[in-house]
């Protein structure tokens, strides 16, 4: 299970600039349990740029230096809690690429020994890792040409497909384009690793049934989506089994049901 930040914002702006230096803080802090690396991506035009690294957020200070240097207007942050049997290392970190689009994902897909029939053979053999997570992406990506480049509806699409076949806990995740950041809300909350949580120290029964929410704030200057845990006043929850896209260039923003 993971952290996930995105934002879009109307000019060139850093983590920091977007949620403030007392939320980058607490963000960063989440990596106290989420620390098996972290990852971010952005843009400088219509290419992505990605670094990550499986050391602790805290204890990089590329990370510090990343998050409070305006890299662009369209970006994300990951901060990685390996599933057990998934390697902690650069391949296996997210955010991952395919093309110009780019994706994170918070959750944990089973049976992880049938993880290798979730792709079409052709999109297996692109593995760069060997998570549920990069499949969960490229499952998105191979269904996209199928809906005329319908992101949305291919996001749809592979979800109920891995719902139908696997059991995942949750299928969160952000996924960003050239064009627009897709924030995907899709979880189980009766699937929440209660125990694992509490193992960890998490002991607030309302912080743990929350472990999968996603929440949102919109303003004229800037959109920004994440994950539970850390102070996130007057944000507005995104609803499960919906999408939020943000359009890059004028910030309009839709939530949209995925079935």
């Amino acid at each position: 299970m993971c952290r996930l930040l995105g934002y879009c914002s109307r000019l060139e702006a850093s983590v920091e600039d977007v949620i403030g230096a007392d939320g980058l803080r607490e963000f960063t802090g989440l990596c106290a349990l989420h620390g098996d690396g972290w990852g971010m991506a952005w843009y400088e035009g219509a290419e992505p740029v990605v670094r990550k690294s499986p050391i602790r957020a805290d204890g990089e200070p590329e990370y510090d230096k990343l998050a409070r240097e305006p890299l662009s207007d369209l970006g994300l942050v990951h901060l990685r809690w390996a599933t057990p049997g998934l390697g902690v290392n650069e391949r296996n970190n997210h955010p991952f690429r395919y093309g110009q689009d780019v994706f994170a994902h918070n959750g944990a897909i089973h049976p992880q020994d049938r993880l290798p029939k979730m792709l079409p053979a052709q999109w297996e053999r692109q593995l760069v890792g060997t998570t549920d997570s990069e499949r969960y992406f490229l499952l998105v990506m191979s269904k996209l040409a199928s809906h005329g480049g319908d992101m949305v509806a291919a996001i749809a699409d592979a979800a109920a497909d891995i719902e139908a076949r696997f059991e995942p806990n949750s299928l969160n995740a952000i996924l960003l384009s050239p064009d627009a950041l897709y924030a995907i809300s899709w979880y189980h909350r009766d699937r929440v690793p209660e125990a694992k949580l509490r193992a960890c120290g998490l002991t607030d029964p309302d912080e743990i049934g929350a472990y999968f929410d996603l929440a949102y704030r919109a303003t004229d200057n800037a959109v920004v989506v994440a994950s539970s845990g850390w102070p996130q006043p007057g944000w507005t929850p995104l609803k499960n089994r919906h999408v939020l896209v943000t359009d890059r260039r004028t910030l309009r923003t839709r939530v949209l049901a995925l079935g």
